[in-house]
């Protein structure tokens, strides 16, 4: 009996999609040979409002034999993406790239490839993406498909770009670039047209993120270049779709942003921002794609109000897909169990009470916001004792400072009437030696030279013969390279530096030198900065010179160059 029930649910199901689908119930040649066809695309069309049933239908058709295996993973991945569970949608079309069909098909297997690089890269797995997406570059070249190519090397470039490795992510990025713009004035299908214009505005992006505003308005333009390409003039009047308002949102938002700076590019601003209101996306997305030209022309007001418009329909999508998503892990968490597969249909179980958890979690904000307001309550009145207690400590410093002050003054005047005995005791002491001169004159000679003055010469020497050099300025440098190049032995250099130097070692020695030159150079060339400053003065971290500049001079250097 069940065997009769299953044959006569398939029967049905086959019988359902022929109707919808205008064919009849024998197996199309597109069926076995492609990713999708009609067959599966209504099954999507189910999807969208009964996924469980597009499963069963999808399960029957291919206990069939009426879908080959990678058409039938391949559907069961779009629909799991149309359920916002990339992972599931990963497992599938992990699966429909391993059938042996895909594996002798080049196009097939690149095909799959973009979608399951596509499909990974948010999830952050980016050296297995990175893998694929040479492997498809590969493929691409083998196929001679140029536009395949160069969205693989985009998908290389985004990798990168997420890894934080912006130099080959540029790299890959403008090679796929370059690639758009050879193929942008050719003939091809809007399909074709519509991935190249995709491409184009993905690296604008990446350029506004990058605060490179030209380069982003400049890609945005091919972006436009490249979707009218080909069309007349009235085609390109109603064909004003989703990428064009990207886009004309994207150069409103830049040209805003530079306006900043360049007031005359305001006009560049209100123009796009115009265009993207009169494309379908606007309405759909409610301008809020607007919000960094809101931003930097002033209208928060505007941009808040759709920055929470948005909020609110995110939310009421979050929690109508969570349901959606709980249903069908049940729905699922059924089949495993009647499978007999009972650790799957555990995990299913807990993946489901996880997400149930979660919405029972939002019914929790009301009293989140009332502890919120309470501890707001709380803060105003810390804030009052510590304003309070602010003002104590100043009126406490102030006393300090007025009495520091009064004992300087009493030490001061001291200090002045000990100079004046002291000039009086020096002139007593000049007139006498006077008359003693007029009394005894007496030819004193010259002292001899002392060994102490002839170090004195040797040692000024060293420093005269070190600043000419000047070999200290090289971060490798060290006081052994800087003494030998001078002629100075590590010994005798230490005695030098410990008897006249103002310092006790031979590398404070050398610190002192390469802080004496980033002095000089600090109030010589202002364009430089103190990193810049550091590393022409021979050291190797900006740190290490921060730290020893202010051990000789007391203040960093930006405070030495102000107060100079």
């Amino acid at each position: 009996m069940n065997i009769r029930f299953q044959k006569l649910m398939a029967a049905a199901a086959m019988l359902l999609l022929t109707v919808a689908c205008g064919h009849s119930g024998k197996n199309t040649p597109e069926t076995h040979g492609a990713l999708s066809d009609s067959t599966t695309l209504q099954i999507e069309k189910v999807a969208q409002t009964d996924t469980a049933r597009a499963f069963r239908l999808l399960d029957s058709l291919y206990e069939q034999g009426a879908l080959a295996a990678h058409t039938y993973y391949y559907t069961r991945a779009r629909i799991y993406q149309g359920t916002v569970d990339r992972l599931l949608a990963i497992d599938e079309v992990k699966r429909a790239y391993e059938t042996p069909f895909v594996q002798q098909n080049d196009t097939m297997r690149a095909q799959v490839l973009q979608w399951m690089t596509r499909l990974m890269l948010p999830l952050g797995n980016h050296e297995a993406c990175i893998g694929q997406a040479i492997e498809g570059i590969g493929l691409a070249r083998k196929l001679n498909n140029p536009i395949m190519e160069a969205d693989f090397e985009m998908l290389v470039g985004m990798c990168y770009y997420d890894m934080g490795d912006k130099p080959h992510a540029w790299e890959r990025m403008n090679k796929a670039m370059k690639k758009v713009k050879a193929m942008q004035n050719q003939t091809l299908s809007d399909g074709e047209r519509s991935k190249l214009a995709t491409m184009a505005l993905t690296v604008a992006t990446a350029h506004v993120n990058d605060q490179d505003m030209e380069g982003g308005i400049a890609l945005c333009r091919t972006t436009l270049a490249v979707l009218n390409a080909n069309r007349a003039a009235e085609a390109q009047k109603k064909d004003k779709g989703m990428m064009h308002g990207q886009t004309y949102a994207m150069m409103a938002g830049a040209f805003a942003k530079l306006s900043k700076t360049n007031p005359a590019l305001k006009d560049s601003a209100h123009h796009y921002a115009n265009l993207y209101w009169r494309t379908p996306y606007a309405q759909q997305n409610k301008g809020q794609r607007l919000k960094t030209y809101f931003k930097f022309t002033g209208r928060y007001a505007q941009g808040l109000q759709v920055t929470e418009d948005y909020l609110a329909r995110c939310r009421q999508q979050a929690d109508t897909i969570n349901r959606q998503y709980i249903s069908l892990l049940h729905e699922a968490e059924d089949y495993q169990v009647a499978m007999k597969h009972y650790e799957e249909a555990y995990r299913l179980s807990r993946r489901a009470a996880i997400v149930t958890d979660s919405l029972h979690g939002r019914d929790m904000q009301q009293k989140a916001m009332e502890y919120a307001e309470q501890f707001e309550s709380q803060e105003k009145d810390h804030q009052i004792v510590i304003g309070e207690r602010r003002v104590q400590l100043l009126c406490v410093v102030i006393v300090c400072i007025v009495a520091i002050l009064t004992m300087l003054a009493l030490f001061a005047y001291r200090i002045k009437n000990k100079n004046r005995d002291l000039e009086n005791v020096i002139s007593s002491l000049e007139q006498k030696q006077q008359i003693v001169k007029h009394l005894i004159p007496i030819a004193t000679p010259a002292p001899a030279e002392s060994a102490e003055d002839h170090e004195l010469q040797e040692f000024l020497e060293m420093e005269r013969i070190i600043d000419e050099q000047k070999v200290f300025l090289s971060p490798t440098a060290n006081i052994d390279t800087v003494m030998n190049q001078a002629g100075y032995s590590r010994r005798r250099s230490t005695q030098l530096i410990q008897r006249f130097a103002s310092t006790n070692t031979r590398v404070d020695y050398l610190n002192q030198k390469r802080i004496e030159y980033a002095a000089h150079l600090l109030l010589s060339d202002k364009t430089l900065s103190a990193k810049d400053v550091g590393m022409r003065s021979g050291f190797y971290e900006d740190s290490t010179f921060r730290r020893n500049f202010k051990k000789y001079y007391g203040v960093t250097p930006a405070a030495y160059r102000a107060m100079h």
